[in-house]
């Protein structure tokens, strides 16, 4: 007959019907973590121990997914954005560069001219008729020729543009007659305007040999391409050196078709600082104009208008420099926009940018020289004067039909009529990257004419601003591919990095929850084996199986012969 002390048994306590609970030997205790077990025997965990390590690998997996959470939303934007602040870079074989070499854009510029109906009752004192005619479009290229890397991280280039004129998507062909001011002829009477009444008699005269006349008509081609003018190819051999004009024909855009005309830019590749990527450094090697007052408007700043710093927002003015502007334009938020499911910033020049100085004190250095001391006042609300930068001829710029001009602007003509939808001037940016995704770059054409005695040609002309032309240049939209990889760069960081923190806030919540959990079934364990039975005898009550048997002294027996033990 065996004895109780030849088996020893698990702590797992399982039913055999026929040993009786009450008879049924006491456990022998597990031995702890720290202690061996004597040789012969299992060495055992307690069930305790184990569920303290479980609950512990819980929490700290629950504390590490929390702590992840926290710095992917951190840090994670930052780290894209470095990423994409280094592919914006431009070096030569970049995405970037190429894109910004040779935009895979379909610029068009469409020229609308106003046609003047009523040239004899105009000069007799009645308002002009205008008659606006067009778009004639012209499809465009552009592209950047003529690089020079410098190692302070900029980068020197020349910007061209070429034409091609669409005839399909055109109101007529370019072969259409204007009829509108006669140009060299009003600029010439213009610089005589204040010399000795001897020398206004001369140009009358003179003016009347080569056949010059207060209106003339042209084509659009002549008028935008260039034409011979004999009065013009005498200005150029009797004017001062500085307002000699360095082209054979007149024409309203002469010598910018697939040329570098409007000189070498040198900017910001963005390698030392994205705060002041593609910001011009210089241009034509100066960093100022020579054209206005003080330099706070001679100062060149912003960019070509190709490029701009990343992270635009609301708050953020921006400035484009256009020689043909003879100054930085200034760009403000407008409103928000979305092109093709990409939201963006619609920004554009403030309404009062051609203001004069008492409405936009900013304005005052861009008085031409002496036009205070001798008129009294620093022109016309709407119209900023570019005589200074244009070899003197009285030109002025405005916003189509006069947008947000003095309203005597339109007093004194007749047959336009402002609209802000189709004569603003603006671009909408994809302000991750600060790239447009569509854009109107609009201005109007304006001579600023006056009254001159004398000269016989010109009589009847007043004081006022007569339009020429307004012309409209930019993109309607993006190409697919590129509109897709703005898409993709304004969504798929901001969704990863929710995606991502969410997971890790989420996994570490449920592990915490699993440990709270388990910690409470815990305690309420401990509090019911209190109330008079131990951990053993519960267990062993809701057991129903076989009884366990391990080796004892190297000797082992089957759960049968556990038939033998006394009773």
């Amino acid at each position: 007959m065996k004895t109780e002390a030849d088996w020893k048994y698990s702590p797992v306590l399982l039913y055999r019907p026929e040993i009786h609970p009450y008879d049924f030997p006491r456990m022998k205790p597990s031995f702890p973590k720290t202690r061996r077990a004597p040789q012969g025997e299992d060495y055992l965990v307690s069930t305790t121990t184990l569920y303290c390590w479980l609950i512990g690998i819980l929490a700290v997996s629950a504390i590490l997914f929390i702590v992840m959470g926290i710095l992917v939303t951190m840090f994670f934007s930052q780290i894209i954005d470095n990423f994409i602040y280094k592919e914006l870079v431009l070096k030569v074989g970049g995405e970037t560069y190429e894109m910004w070499r040779k935009p895979p854009v379909e610029p068009q510029m469409k020229v609308y001219f106003f046609n003047v109906t009523n040239p004899r009752d105009f000069l007799q004192g009645e308002k002009p008729i205008f008659r606006e005619i067009g778009p004639y479009v012209y499809n465009e290229k552009w592209e950047k020729v003529n690089f020079t890397w410098h190692p302070n991280g900029t980068v020197s280039y020349q910007p061209t543009k070429t034409f091609f004129f669409n005839r399909e998507q055109s109101y007529g062909d370019e072969s259409d007659l204007v009829q509108t001011l006669n140009i060299p002829l009003i600029s010439a009477a213009d610089q005589m305007k204040y010399a000795v009444k001897l020398t206004r008699l001369a140009l009358g005269s003179m003016l009347g040999v080569l056949n010059q006349e207060t209106f003339t008509v042209r084509s659009v081609r002549d008028l935008m391409w260039g034409y011979n003018d004999s009065l013009f190819k005498l200005a150029k051999d009797v004017m001062p050196p500085e307002n000699v004009v360095p082209h054979d024909l007149f024409g309203l855009f002469v010598g910018k078709n697939g040329s570098a005309a409007d000189g070498v830019f040198t900017i910001s590749t963005g390698a030392k600082s994205m705060s002041n990527y593609a910001a011009i450094d210089n241009w034509n090697g100066m960093t100022k104009l020579p054209f206005w007052q003080a330099d706070k408007c001679n100062r060149i700043v912003g960019t070509d208008g190709t490029a701009y710093p990343p992270d635009l927002t609301p708050n953020t003015t921006i400035h484009m420099f256009n020689p043909e502007l003879c100054r930085s334009l200034p760009l403000v938020y407008h409103k928000d926009v979305v092109h093709n499911g990409v939201a963006g910033y619609r920004f554009g020049p403030p309404t009062n940018t051609f203001d004069t100085p008492a409405t936009n004190p900013d304005n005052a250095c861009f008085c031409p020289p002496g036009t205070m001391e001798r008129d009294g006042n620093c022109g016309t609300q709407g119209l900023f004067n570019i005589s200074s930068c244009k070899f003197g001829a009285p030109m002025a710029i405005s916003w189509p039909h006069f947008l947000y001009g003095d309203p005597k602007l339109l007093e004194n003509v007749e047959g336009l009529s402002p609209d802000p939808n189709r004569h603003g001037f603006f671009l909408d940016f994809q302000p991750k990257l600060t790239i447009a995704m569509s854009a109107k770059a609009r201005m109007q054409i304006n001579l600023m004419l006056s009254k001159v005695e004398d000269i016989k040609q010109v009589v009847g002309l007043r004081e006022m601003a007569f339009p020429l032309f307004w012309f409209e240049t930019g993109i309607d939209k993006l190409p697919e591919d590129v509109n897709q990889k703005l898409k993709m760069v304004a969504e798929m960081p901001e969704a990863a990095r929710a995606g991502i923190s969410y997971s890790m806030f989420g996994l570490g919540g449920i592990l915490l929850f699993c440990v709270a959990l388990m910690i409470w079934k815990r305690m309420k364990s401990k509090s019911y084996g209190a109330g008079g039975m131990n951990n053993a005898d519960v267990e062993f009550e809701k057991r129903t199986d076989a009884v366990t048997v391990h080796k004892t002294n190297g000797k082992s027996r089957s759960a049968e012969e556990s038939t033998d033990l006394p009773r």
